[in-house]
């Protein structure tokens, strides 16, 4: 996810805008587990978005930063409960009936869910020993946002989030969720924008290697000063692709600055060379304020 956070200061009776935070990632560095936050506050659960029946699985939790919690309690469906570990992820069992998984963190008001699909169903590949010899990769995202997560759907993936390997031009990437049948990653640090090449390795075999398009998000904001009360324009640039994209753009700082069309917004990318989406914004108060963007899909 692409996170901006700009300053508006008072210049005579103007208000000038100033970046004084870029793109932050929306979970860290990859394979680099987080440290320790001495007063952890969850914004999000991520579970795999697919999980086996009576399979293991791997889960994670996050903050508003996007950063990995550690000693986070989860509740699931049937009455399991684990902690994350260091590394803010946390191995669990997924119940042996088939419905919906329900995760949620006690007196946060935060939960996620998954589907189940049955051991023995046929797209899920598991064996009754566990997971199937060799992965395939059925699903993946032709074009990813390099700040944001993305996931892959197949079989033979590894429960354990570790033993599933994810690369981007070489760069390692981080996976955060798991399950047999499906993954969730986050880019490296490293990645070119552009044409990029996806790979995949669970538990030492190769499981096949995907051409992707690595986008790089950036807001840019009006060019001259503007008063508070005015209206003006931010440019959402879609960098290392033409596809046209389809986003979701929200407003975190609705006290200062105010989304024409909602504080929680999709729109899409103009394609081509430019490849631009104008925010329409009413500039209210002085303050920081943050804009976010997240990629939904081509379109």
């Amino acid at each position: 996810m692409l996170r901006v956070c700009v300053r508006l200061g008072v210049l005579g009776r103007c208000l000038a805008a100033t970046l004084l935070v870029g793109v932050c990632p929306a979970i860290g560095a990859a394979q680099q587990p987080p440290k320790p936050h001495t007063s952890p506050v969850p914004r999000l659960i991520i579970l795999p978005p697919k999980v086996v029946a009576g399979a293991q699985a791997t889960l994670a939790v996050i903050d508003s930063q996007g950063r990995l919690l550690p000693n986070i309690a989860v509740e699931l469906s049937g009455g399991q409960k684990v902690t994350t570990d260091m590394t803010g992820r946390a191995v669990f069992k997924v119940p042996d009936e088939p419905s919906k998984l329900v995760a949620k963190v006690s007196g946060q008001g935060i939960n996620s869910s998954a589907t189940l699909v049955a051991s023995e169903d046929p797209d899920s590949h598991v064996t009754p020993g566990g997971p199937a010899v060799g992965a395939k990769v059925a699903s993946y995202p032709h074009v990813l946002a390099m700040h944001d997560r993305f996931t892959l759907e197949g079989s033979g993936f590894r429960s354990a989030a570790d033993s599933n390997h994810v690369y981007l031009n070489r760069d390692p990437c981080l996976v955060v969720a798991s399950s047999p049948v499906s993954l969730v990653v986050l880019p490296g640090s490293r990645v070119p924008v552009g044409e990029v090449t996806l790979v995949v390795n669970v538990a030492g075999m190769d499981a096949g290697q995907f051409p992707v398009s690595a986008v790089l998000l950036e807001f840019s904001g009006p060019a001259e000063a503007v008063n508070a009360g005015s209206s003006g324009k931010l440019i959402l640039h879609a960098h290392g692709t033409k596809e046209p994209l389809l986003l979701e753009v929200r407003n975190g700082s609705p006290g200062v600055i105010q989304l024409s069309k909602g504080n929680i917004q999709r729109l899409k990318t103009t394609g081509g060379d430019e490849n631009i989406a104008p925010v329409e914004v009413k500039f209210v108060a002085d303050g920081n304020y943050s804009v976010s963007a997240r990629l939904i899909s081509a379109w």
